[in-house]
């Protein structure tokens, strides 16, 4: 059985969203950025499941994880820094999320 997850794709994001900067490399910054995005936004939780679920093979829950801190553990920095992109820049005009 799955949930609902009752997303709002036309919220706007904040100012530190808003300039996020993928070539900044530093691990923190892209913690910071994952955590402020995994709490604001209810989409992001489904766009992590999916990530993960599509290679790990395991799917994200609320119970196991409900907090964006217990998935820093498991994810590995670069991974936080695509997620990022992917989110922030999929839907950006004029930006394409790099591939690395």
């Amino acid at each position: 059985m799955g949930i609902l997850i009752k997303a709002d794709f036309k919220k706007k994001l904040d100012m530190k969203l808003y300039r996020f900067d993928p070539k900044i490399s530093k691990p923190e910054y892209h913690a910071e950025i994952f955590c402020e995005m995994f709490s604001q936004f209810p989409q992001f939780k489904a766009h992590v499941a999916a990530h993960i679920e599509r290679n790990y093979c395991f799917v994200v829950n609320d119970e196991d994880h409900s907090d964006p801190k217990s998935l820093l553990t498991i994810l590995s920095p670069e991974e936080v820094s695509k997620l990022n992109e992917w989110v922030l820049l999929r839907n950006k005009p004029g930006t394409v999320a790099r591939n690395k």
